[in-house]
């Protein structure tokens, strides 16, 4: 029964930690923004713009996506000329307010 105990309290603890990764990915400061139906400019280069973004103390209504702008699906880093895809759909945008630079952009299929 001990040995049952240790097992399930060492997998959780994998499972925090595995979840947890994407939190982390973040450098602070930075907010989260949903949209439903993603506005983005994204040029070959890999950088752009996503427009329409709205938040709380924010006076700016875009953010601009750089050379350092990430994208995730299901939790997995893709390339940010993906994001591209999802024009029109639902996305997470995580971004710095200060910079208003794009941090991530995630969804999931």
């Amino acid at each position: 029964m001990q040995i049952f105990k240790r097992i399930t309290c060492h997998l959780l603890t994998l499972f925090v930690l595995v979840f947890s990764l994407n939190v982390v990915a973040e450098e602070a400061p930075f907010r989260v923004f949903e949209t439903e139906s993603l506005s983005i400019k994204l040029s070959n280069d890999g950088t752009g713009i996503v427009k329409d973004i709205h938040c709380g103390g924010c006076d700016f209504n875009y953010v601009k996506i750089t050379p350092a702008s990430k994208a995730s699906i299901n939790g997995k880093e893709v390339s940010i000329m993906q994001a591209r895809e999802r024009a029109g759909k639902f996305v997470m945008v995580s971004f710095n307010p200060e910079t208003q630079e794009v941090q991530y952009i995630r969804w999931s299929e």
